[in-house]
C-alpha cells in the first residue's frame, strides 16, 4: 500500500513473548486470553501520518490487502531507547495540594504528561515519562484486512485516532466534528492548533473541502 491510504489491520503485539496488545479475538484465543467481555475491532491505520509505530508502518507499505507477516522491531523503531531524563522528581506536597493521591506502580498525569509513579518517600514522588515500552524489541503478527476508500469511514478513522471520542455529522462538501466532552462535570473544548491539524488532515485524505467544529 502507498502512503496516504488508510488500511483495517489486525495485529498481535509482543514483547518477550508475552501480549502486551491485540485486537484479533481469534488469536487471543489462540493465546489462551479471556475474550468473553472484550470488543474486538479493527484498527484503521492512514499511513505516513505515525498512526503506528516507524516499524510496524514500514512494513504496512510493503504490504498488501489480505497479507500478513511476523516482524521483529528494534527498540529504535518502536518506542525508542528508555531516556533518564525522563525520569523527574517531584515534592509530594504539590500532589498533596491537588488532592491528588499518588501510589508507586500507578500512572499520573503532570503538566499534561502521562507518567508511572516510580517511588515516593521522604517527601518526594519520583515519576517516569518513558514509554512503557520505551527500550524493549517488540514482535508483531499483522494483517491488513481491508482497505478503506470511503471518504466517510476515512474521516471516522482519522478522528478516532486523532481524538478517540466524538462524532462526525456530514453535508454535501462539508464534515462536521460534533464534539460534547464532559470530564468530571467539566466542558472540554478543543484548542484551535488541534483543530487546525485534525481540519487539515481531513481536508488533505479525503473529497471534503469544509470541516466544521460543534461544542
Amino acid at each position: 500500500m502507498e502512503k496516504g491510504e488508510m488500511a483495517k489491520i489486525e495485529y498481535v503485539g509482543k514483547t518477550n513473548g508475552e501480549v502486551f496488545d491485540l485486537n484479533s479475538k481469534e488469536k487471543a484465543e489462540e493465546e489462551n486470553l479471556q475474550t468473553e467481555k472484550v470488543e474486538f475491532s479493527l484498527l484503521p491505520v492512514l499511513l505516513g501520518e505515525n498512526y503506528v509505530i516507524k516499524g510496524l508502518e514500514n512494513a504496512l507499505l510493503e504490504m498488501e490487502v489480505g497479507e500478513e507477516k511476523e516482524l521483529e522491531i528494534p527498540a529504535e523503531k518502536a518506542y525508542g531507547k528508555r531516556e533518564s531524563d525522563k525520569v523527574e522528581t517531584f515534592p509530594e506536597k504539590a500532589f498533596k495540594e491537588q488532592g491528588v493521591q499518588v501510589r508507586p506502580g500507578e500512572q499520573i498525569m503532570v503538566g499534561g504528561q502521562r507518567g508511572k509513579v516510580v517511588s515516593k518517600g521522604s517527601g518526594r514522588v519520583r515519576v517516569d515519562f518513558n514509554h512503557p515500552l520505551a527500550g524493549k524489541d517488540l514482535e508483531y503478527w499483522v494483517k491488513i484486512v481491508e482497505k478503506v476508500e470511503d471518504d466517510k469511514e476515512i474521516a471516522q478513522g482519522i478522528l478516532d485516532n486523532r481524538l478517540g471520542h466524538g462524532e462526525l455529522e456530514f453535508n454535501e462538501k462539508t464534515v462536521t466534528v460534533v464534539h460534547k466532552h464532559e470530564n468530571d462535570g467539566h466542558s472540554h473544548t478543543l484548542s484551535d492548533e488541534f483543530k487546525n491539524r485534525l481540519s487539515e488532515e481531513l481536508l488533505e485524505h479525503t473529497e471534503f473541502e469544509n470541516v466544521e467544529f460543534d461544542e
